[in-house]
């Protein structure tokens, strides 16, 4: 099974539209057999695959109480199907806010609880695509040290500059844990004027950041699609950021499976 976490401190930037249509596109078009997981406390792709139960079971349960540190859940108690015949999820909801805590208080095991529990599904799956919290918190950095591939979404602005590479700052870091993990930036909300088009091309060229080389269009059609809380690709198939995102699904099958 292969792990790809989609991360960025900056919110409002397309992450869960970006884990969503990712894990969709392997999912219902490619037929990969997908894990989608919500590490996010506003439990957002909990929402948008219609799973979302404030006082449901699933990631915080997963990371406090599985087996493997002692409690008594398996993954596979806490994995629910969805609508979609090749996606199942993990889901996530305020719960998860705690958990970060919770396991600063453990005596063992604090970074390695999401990648052991994992283990026990890893022949089931393809695909793992993990919708990371904004916050550099224990849940992410359990769900990156299992990671190959973080996702950073990013958009054109200094500040966003600033996070994403603040953000591979902290993934260097993990790196001496993991050392298969690797950051990759991924233009989102693009269009088509000088400043965007000149700001793409620097981080492409000069940033020194490893870049998609598809950009993702904005489209007023995503936004519905999150209004709608209905993953971009099903929602509208033929819309230009649904494409944008099936070249992105394409890139990463190119890498990841040669």
């Amino acid at each position: 099974m292969k792990i790809i976490a989609v991360m960025s401190p900056k919110g409002g930037i397309g992450k869960t539209t970006t884990s969503d249509s990712i894990a969709y596109i392997l999912g219902e078009e490619y037929k990969k057999r997908v894990l989608l997981i919500d590490g996010d406390p506003q439990g957002d792709t909990s929402k948008t695959l219609e799973m979302f139960e404030p006082e449901g079971i699933g990631m915080s349960e997963l990371l406090e109480r599985h087996e493997c540190v002692g409690g008594t859940y398996r993954t596979s108690e806490l994995i629910k199907p969805t609508q979609y015949s090749h996606i199942d999820i993990i889901t996530a909801n305020g719960y998860l806010h705690d958990t970060h805590s919770n396991i600063m208080r453990a005596e063992e095991k604090q970074v390695t609880r999401f990648k052991e529990a994992l283990e026990e599904v890893s022949e089931a799956y393809d695909y793992c695509v993990c919708d990371c919290g904004r916050f550099f918190d224990m849940v992410v950095i359990n769900i990156l040290l299992a990671a190959q591939l973080v996702i950073a979404p990013v958009k054109v602005g200094g500040y966003e500059n600033e996070a994403i590479h603040n953000l591979e700052e902290q993934v260097e870091d993990l790196k001496e844990i993991n050392p298969n993990l690797r950051i990759k930036g991924l233009m989102t909300m693009r269009m088509k004027n000088k400043t965007t088009l000149d700001y793409e091309e620097w981080m492409k060229t000069e940033s020194g950041f490893d870049m998609f080389v598809t950009p993702v269009r904005r489209s007023i059609i995503a936004e519905r699609a999150t209004i709608a809380m209905t993953p971009l690709p099903k929602f509208s198939p033929r819309c230009i950021t649904s494409q944008d995102y099936r070249n992105v699904v394409h890139e990463i099958l190119k890498e990841m499976e040669g």
